[in-house]
């Protein structure tokens, strides 16, 4: 019979990081996050968004199109692989799809060098930039009347 102290601390007892949970360990991974939006856009119907306001809050409210209308409808064709279509259903999602993949991509070659990024200010820089974009492409879309003005 062995008799041992149970507050002795051993030296293979490293005390660890606790595990996120929930909702801050699925947004933890850039794969996370990707896998999450693929799941969202194959789940979402896009047939029938031309049939009156949806769902779009500032459609129903202003009777005008928001700056991401026909992000649902280049989602879906951006899925299928067709890149084209979904650039003429709105050019952000196309631009966004590309950004995931660079921003992936990066992030995997950091870690594997194993230098520490300040990844919160990357996300506000990116944040703003996306802003700024969509903005920018809503306002353009107006303008050449790719989407109709509602004032």
């Amino acid at each position: 019979m062995t008799i041992t102290d149970p507050d002795a601390r051993h030296d293979h007892q490293v005390s660890a990081q606790p595990r996120p949970s929930g909702f801050r360990w699925l947004i933890a991974s850039p794969l996370r996050i990707a896998l999450l939006v693929v799941a969202a856009v194959l789940v979402v119907d896009a047939g029938g968004t031309d049939d009156g306001p949806g769902v779009c809050v500032f459609r129903r409210c202003t009777g005008g199109y928001c700056p991401g209308c026909g992000m649902t409808r280049s989602a879906r064709h951006l899925t299928r692989g067709q890149i084209g279509s979904a650039w003429q259903d709105h050019p952000f999602l196309v631009l966004a799809a590309a950004q995931a993949i660079v921003a992936g991509s990066v992030y995997g070659v950091v870690r594997r060098i194993g230098r520490t990024v300040d990844w919160n200010r990357v996300l506000v820089v990116l944040g703003i930039v996306n802003v700024v974009l969509i903005t920018g492409i809503w306002i353009a879309r107006l303008v050449d009347g790719s989407i109709p003005r509602f004032f």
